[in-house]
């Protein structure tokens, strides 16, 4: 692909994140997130199994919550390349890989020494977050999402629009492109690693050939995702609404609700989840999405 039609379609990409929002309108903390840009507001929520702290970045930066105490700290987070570094939180994806280190995507934050990488590529902290180095496709890809399943590392990249897959833990990706359009979220098949479900504004789309080509599976809007087993993958969608399908994506029963926008649902256990909302308020349920308890509040 050429640079300048890279160039277009990163313009593209940001052109269509979404709209800008007045937080007293709907009644939302902008606390966490600068509902004055526009979206996504909230990137990732991970929970520190060591120390039960959730990992929440947003528009506004990298925080460290203790649901326990309410308390909110800001993470910092720096990256070094070639010898220069830059701080690094806003925008940030995060994900936990499997030797439980954290990896991850994102943009030095602005006036940094490393400014010329608009994107960072894939990375990967040791140390919580706090330091992070360069994995691979640095100054090329800016990772959306980040899957570890079937020995296999799934990243959406909204440079390309295309779904990059490593078998090798992310120093070389295949390249897969997606439908036309952001994809806001996406997950794999827990027991095939060819099937992806992936969604964007306002439809959601499937994959059997590893995202070599994809159909449309379900018309709606703002889809948020999780797919902890075979037998239920997980939508929320804008309006609230908690649907889970036993069957890959076929048909979809509507068993619980919340207040507020999903913005990410993030498996912990046995019908135990975390949901993010657009405010980084985090609620927690443990019968599989039909009650949902607030843990923390902006």
């Amino acid at each position: 692909m050429t640079r300048a039609l890279l160039i277009v379609v990163a313009a593209l990409t940001v052109a269509g994140c979404g709209r800008s929002e007045d937080p007293a309108a709907s009644g939302r903390s902008d606390r966490l997130v600068d509902f004055g840009q526009k979206p996504p507001y909230v990137n990732s929520l991970e929970r520190d199994e060591a120390s039960g702290d959730l990992l929440l970045t947003t528009n506004r930066g990298f925080f460290r919550i203790d649901p326990e105490g309410g308390t909110v700290d800001r993470q910092p987070a720096e990256i070094a390349v070639g010898g220069k570094r830059a701080s690094l939180g806003t925008f940030l994806e995060l994900d936990t890989a499997a030797d439980g280190s954290l990896v991850g995507s994102g943009h030095p934050d602005p006036g940094s020494d490393l400014a010329k990488y608009q994107y960072l590529g894939y990375l990967r902290s040791t140390d919580g977050g706090k330091t992070w180095s360069n994995v691979s496709r640095l100054g090329l890809a800016d990772l959306h999402k980040i899957v570890f399943l079937h020995d296999r590392v799934y990243a959406w990249d909204a440079v390309l629009s295309a779904m990059l897959i490593s078998e090798d833990g992310g120093e070389k990706f295949t390249e897969h492109f997606t439908p036309r359009g952001l994809i806001i979220d996406f997950e794999v098949d827990p027991e095939d690693p060819e099937t992806i479900v992936a969604a964007t504004d306002d439809q959601l789309y499937r994959s059997t050939d590893g995202g070599d080509s994809w159909r449309p599976a379900l018309r709606e809007a703002g889809v948020r995702l999780a797919w902890p087993e075979a037998g239920a993958l997980y939508l929320g969608t804008k309006d609230g609404r908690v649907q889970v399908s036993a069957d890959g994506g076929d048909t979809y029963e509507e068993v619980g609700s919340v207040q507020g926008e999903p913005y990410v649902i993030e498996p912990v256990a046995e019908d135990e989840l975390l949901m993010a909302l657009s405010d980084g308020t985090v609620l927690r349920t443990t019968d599989a999405g039909v009650t949902w308890n607030e843990v923390f509040r902006p």
